[in-house]
């Protein structure tokens, strides 16, 4: 034990210095006061909160004491001292609170030791350097060492995992083990971390107890504590049975979407050389929108505002009622044809009278929500310069993508835009509705898509990026594995953990969860609406009132205060207040759906035609424009002397906590009048742009896929990322670029197919 010590000294030698370096600046430089804004939430934690240690100055420790004492001892920690030494480097703290060191995944036992084959393979190993043997080089060679800026953030040291794993050694192969300690800025969840290069027949026990034994050392030198919090080594991915189910669902339905492609191709080439008078009634051709009334308009027009709305005659990529093919066999086949589902997909023609805008909204959102993802994922992920990306909250422009979050509720808004405006109008022109057939369709447009790729997501996804280099936290239970059921049956934003965004499966898909429960609350509304108007005004009335008065209660009992508008101050201790009580909970955001509701409602009894003068259209635009800006950009005065050093009045933050999202609602139900009342001039002209069409369609599964491709981006990278503007524009385009691709796939092979079976099985309630 004593050699394998030794050499895990000698290769972080260098690693103490800069390790008490950053441990000092946690608590002594620039970390006083900070606010952490990460994903969902900004956090807050004041002075008078803060644990005080007194450390030497961390810049002299640096120059002066550190690395020329460490270099003075090299010889003393590599000829045998440090076993008669050692007592005396444990003294102190570090025998009394040996136990409180070893925790995390790799130990349990305080007098656990590291295991006879791993002792012998190390011992091996580091016989084999002073031989010069060259697989122990390589080995050395690609533990993780400290680079350049780390006063900038660079508290991730990979080491060179591809070299690694290629060692080959007498009995044992390469793994790379990636070690985080308790140094760095915890208020930002950022800890030191770096690359080990192991004897494969180590486990992450026997890592963790090397490491931990090593860093004891320079810990007594340099008084401060350092040691391991977490150890992963990831070894090879075995396929269990899920696995195999996943594979084999994924095979049959490439197969299926195989056999329909193949025979589309049969009928064409039978047409063709056929009848050609017959080709234009092919089901496969365009429909033509522009000659579609806009009155056909049935229950089977998409409610998601994730989703695109389209008319009657084609139900997005389902199977024309006009077609020639009337053999049931050849509308499946029909169904799963790639050809025919591209072709559908990539047709930009939309209905004539239908709400156009909100093509470009719909896709202008998805993208905000992507940029919000990218920014709020990828430098907590691999930035080796993560404090100049801090930075950026200083910055006016960046509001924009603080404020990512706002994206969603464009989503909600439209969503229920669009179920009254279908609704209300079949409504007004005196159909019935068949509301089993709502829900049903609903579920049926929604759920096999979301469930294909939870199964891929808690499978084979893995396998992707198991051994990724930034991947450890990947690698731990996966809340899918016990709790994917309740993403299906749409519940996930109460269960489990009350919400929690990082404890549930898939947690982007708390969306998804908030609008099918609005959704299903939808009918109430409409009913009381077409039957008793004032009554179902009433209605809607008291459940935003309710929605703004529970967000302005939940932020006055957790403490809640500007800038932070999720991060509860007060009450932290209670499982509610982890579990994003403002954020994910339909209570607190149903008012932007009810808005839209209203706007599609005064829509329909307006038939789209409402003249507004000039004067009119200038005082909405500049209101509309004001309450929007104010909302993203409102709260840059907090930012621009960053750290924050003060917070929000109780009463400023209540109601801008409170109002904010209805307000933004009330912004963009601005917008959608004009365009669709003819009054929206070149912004209409914009939003209502063809283009935006066949990207509306794949907005659904983008929204579903573009975590898992910036997870995957961000995981795999063999390197860290230095943040440059320039850097993350290119990431940015790539990953949406990425995501609409994999969009595509999930979309032609899930989506669309399942939409042109049910429009098969269900032909008879979609008429």
């Amino acid at each position: 034990m004593t050699k394998m010590t030794d050499y895990y000294i000698f290769c972080l030698l260098i690693l103490a210095p800069f390790s008490a370096y950053v441990s000092a600046g946690e608590e002594n430089l620039i970390w006083r006061n900070t606010y952490h804004q990460f994903g969902y939430g900004l956090k807050y934690q004041p002075e008078s909160q803060q644990k005080t240690v007194e450390y030497n100055d961390a810049i002299d420790l640096l120059l002066r004491n550190g690395i020329k004492s460490l270099l003075m001892k090299k010889s003393q920690y590599l000829t045998g001292d440090f076993a008669g030494k050692k007592s005396q480097y444990v003294a102190g703290d570090f025998a009394v609170k040996k136990s409180q060191y070893l925790k995390g995944d790799f130990a349990t036992d305080p007098n656990m030791t590291v295991s006879a084959v791993c002792m012998n393979d190390t011992l091996t190993m580091i016989q084999d350097i002073i031989n010069g043997t060259t697989y122990a080089f390589d080995m050395l060679d690609s533990d993780g060492k400290p680079g350049s800026g780390i006063k900038h953030g660079n508290l991730i040291w990979t080491g060179n995992h591809p070299q690694c794993k290629q060692a080959r050694g007498p009995g044992f192969n390469g793994q790379m083990c990636s070690v985080v300690t308790n140094a760095g800025y915890s208020q930002l969840n950022l800890h030191l971390s770096f690359g080990a290069c192991l004897p494969d027949s180590c486990s992450q026990t026997d890592v963790g107890l090397i490491v931990w034994d090593a860093l004891k050392v320079i810990d007594a030198q340099l008084k401060v504590l350092i040691y391991p919090i977490g150890v992963s080594c990831p070894q090879d991915l075995k396929y269990a049975r899920k696995d195999i189910v996943a594979i084999v669902v994924s095979s049959i339905i490439a197969f299926a979407v195989v056999m329909g492609t193949l025979a589309d191709i049969v009928y064409i080439y039978l047409d063709s050389s056929g009848d050609k008078d017959n080709i234009q009634g092919r089901s496969d051709s365009p429909p033509n929108y522009n000659s579609i009334p806009a009155s056909s308009v049935n229950d089977t027009t998409e409610r998601l505002g994730l989703l695109s709305n389209i008319p009657k005659n084609e139900v997005l990529y389902g199977e024309n009622p006009q077609s020639s093919c009337n053999s049931v066999l050849k509308q499946i086949l029909l169904s799963l044809s790639l050809i025919t589902n591209t072709r559908k997909l990539l047709n930009t023609s939309t209905a004539s009278g239908s709400l156009t805008a909100i093509n470009g909204m719909r896709v202008l959102s998805m993208w905000w929500v992507i940029l919000g993802h990218v920014y709020g994922f990828l430098p907590f992920l691999s930035l080796d310069n993560v404090l100049d990306f801090v930075e950026l909250l200083k910055r006016f422009s960046f509001q924009g993508i603080m404020n990512a979050t706002y994206s969603v509720d464009t989503f909600f808004f439209m969503s229920g835009l669009l179920v009254a405006y279908t609704v209300m109008k079949k409504l007004r022109d005196g159909a019935n509705i068949n509301w089993a057939m709502f829900y049903i369709h609903r579920f049926w447009r929604l759920t096999p898509v979301y469930a294909f790729a939870i199964l891929i997501w808690t499978t084979l996804y893995k396998h992707w990026i198991w051994n990724g280099t930034f991947a450890m936290s990947m690698r731990q239970t996966d809340p899918c594995d016990d709790y994917w059921w309740t993403n299906i049956i749409y519940i996930n934003n109460f269960h489990p953990n009350y919400g929690n965004l990082n404890k549930q499966c898939m947690g982007w898909g708390w969306y998804l969860a908030n609008d099918m429960q609005f959704y299903i609350l939808s009918p109430l509304f409409l009913i009381l609406l077409h039957k008793m108007k004032y009554v179902g005004h009433g209605a809607m009335l008291f459940f935003l009132t309710g929605c703004l008065t529970s967000r302005m209660i939940t932020a006055d009992y957790y403490g809640m205060r500007l800038p932070g508008i999720n991060t509860p101050l007060n009450h932290t201790h209670e499982a509610w207040a982890d579990s994003s009580p403002l954020y994910n909970k339909p209570y607190t955001r149903i008012a932007p759906y009810l808005v839209g509701m209203w706007l599609g409602y005064l829509l329909v009894i307006n038939s789209n035609r409402v003249r507004l003068g000039k004067l009119k259209l200038l005082v909405g635009w500049c209101v509309a424009i004001t309450i929007g800006i104010s909302i993203i950009y409102g709260l840059y005065g907090f930012y621009k002397d960053f750290p924050v050093t003060h917070l929000g009045n109780k009463s400023e933050s209540i109601i801008y906590i409170g109002c904010t999202r209805f307000g933004w609602s009330i912004a963009l139900a601005w917008v959608i009048f004009v365009c669709a009342t003819g009054n929206g001039g070149p912004v209409n002209t914009f939003l209502s742009w063809k283009v935006w069409a066949p990207l509306g369609r794949l907005t659904y599964c983008a929204y579903i896929v573009h975590p898992a491709v910036i997870f995957y981006f961000g995981l795999t990278m063999e390197k860290t990322l230095h943040y440059t503007d320039l850097v993350f524009v290119q990431q940015y385009i790539s990953l949406v670029v990425v995501s609409y691709g994999v969009a595509f796939v999930l979309s032609m092979t899930v989506e669309a197919p399942m939409l042109g079976l049910e429009k098969v099985l269900f032909k008879r309630w979609l008429k």
